[in-house]
């Protein structure tokens, strides 16, 4: 859909803010309190940077942040207390003071609007922008007559929570006359289960040539929800000056057991789109390690009682998932490429919860060349491909989170020595 304007502005120096300013609090948060005597670390850190590694401030290995802190307050100025512990069950009280200084990172855009529709809002001229916090925008000087057609210059400026703001922006607005319709650029075929909630606009990507409101309807009408079978589902488009396209999609919705069959359907079709006939091994499942990544957001738990169900949930249903999902989602690539692997799960107890990754072999069966392979979104503070890590990698990621990747290493091949993916927070632990 085109983007929906946050809010309207008409005259200089009216600030007018992007969303809701979020309320500064402890990261620490509903964390049960830390027994014993723990030490207290300072540390100062420019808004929207990563934290700090734990052995970096501690000095000592198994450094880690206690899970269950607010990771975003790394975005919002303020001072924050995060409960830390190294292997020896040593405890650690991080005081984090979180400062902004910067101004935000603007790149404008040319906008066209419709004539006499309404007014464009400053934050539609905005591009790009790098700021960590929330942000405003706002104009420093009056819109043309919106219904007049031609070209004229826009000023503004965009200022974040902290008070930081751009030099002024110039940009440029064109009142056009508006016939031309929404055009429909994605819109993806849908499934769902027997009596499961349809989520009708996934994926639906609408754009119009001119800037403001385009209305979305859906006619669902032919759908039974609860039968299973293939269903035609409709969508109208019309823009602010009453320009109107429509478009089609069929929903499959399936029976509440989902079989490796329509697994592998979806699979192979994912597979017809991102694997060339080319690739060797290392090639293809670095191809399916940027898929999986980039299609399932992360989410903290899943049922973890069917590998199938969850493969074929967060890559084709939700969208989302936990570290059972990707590892899912990996075998069934690997099972459809024909590529060996071995499935590893956390040793119990090693670490806070549980982990699934598994290994794969980029060799032959005669010359095998094994790696860890992790599509899981990693916590932001220790982000980095775990596409096809070494055992030397894995380890060095210990020192990091203590535990994350503890398993009975006698029980699976070891890895190939040599690093093919590089994890350069990670190789002074080499």
């Amino acid at each position: 859909m085109a983007k929906k304007t946050v809010s309207k502005q008409r005259s200089c120096g009216k600030h007018v803010f992007a969303g809701v300013l979020a309320t500064v609090s402890l990261c620490v948060g509903m964390l049960a309190p830390m027994t014993g005597c723990a030490k207290t670390l300072t540390y100062t850190l420019e808004a929207g940077n990563d934290l700090p590694s734990p052995y970096r401030l501690v000095g000592a290995d198994g450094a880690t942040y206690v899970a269950g802190f607010d990771e975003t307050c790394v975005n919002r100025p303020g001072t924050y207390k995060i409960p830390m512990t190294d292997a020896s069950g040593k405890k650690y009280v991080l005081k984090l003071t979180v400062r902004d200084r910067k101004a935000p990172v603007v790149t404008t855009r040319h906008v066209y609007y419709a004539k006499g529709v309404g007014v464009p809002d400053a934050l539609d001229f905005i591009n790009t922008i790098i700021e960590a916090d929330e942000y405003q925008a706002y104009f420093e000087c009056d819109l043309p007559n919106m219904d007049q057609i031609g070209d004229y210059d826009v000023v503004f400026r965009v200022e974040d929570a902290s008070g930081n703001r751009t030099k002024q922006l110039h940009s440029i607005l064109t009142v056009i006359e508006d016939n031309e319709a929404p055009v429909f650029e994605s819109v993806p075929e849908l499934s769902a289960f027997v009596g499961e909630a349809i989520a009708y606009r996934k994926g639906l990507i609408v754009k119009d040539n001119c800037g403001g409101e385009v209305d979305v309807q859906v006619d669902s009408s032919a759908v039974d929800p609860n039968t299973p079978g293939d269903y035609v589902v409709s969508f109208t488009a019309t823009d602010a000056s009453g320009n109107t396209s429509w478009a089609t999609t069929t929903l499959h919705v399936y029976e509440n057991q989902v079989t490796e069959e329509q697994l592998n359907e979806k699979i192979d079709a994912v597979i017809a789109q991102i694997i060339t006939p080319d690739m060797d091994k290392e090639a293809q499942l670095r191809a399916v390690y940027t898929y999986v990544y980039d299609h399932i957001a992360y989410t903290s738990d899943s049922d973890k009682s069917d590998w199938i169900r969850a493969a074929y949930d967060s890559l084709f249903m939700t969208g989302s998932g936990d570290c059972y999902n990707y590892f899912s989602a990996s075998i069934a690539f690997c099972r459809r490429l024909g590529i060996d692997y071995r499935e590893i799960e956390r040793t119990k107890g090693a670490a806070e919860g549980t982990h699934f990754w598994i290994m794969v072999n980029i060799g032959t069966d005669e010359k095998p060349r094994w790696y860890h392979f992790d599509c899981t979104h990693l916590r932001a503070s220790f982000s980095h491909s775990g596409c096809l890590l070494t055992d030397t990698q894995i380890k060095a990621f210990n020192r990091f989170r203590a535990g994350f990747y503890a398993y009975d290493a006698a029980s699976y091949p070891a890895s190939d020595k040599t690093i093919i993916t590089r994890t350069p927070d990670l190789e002074k632990f080499y």
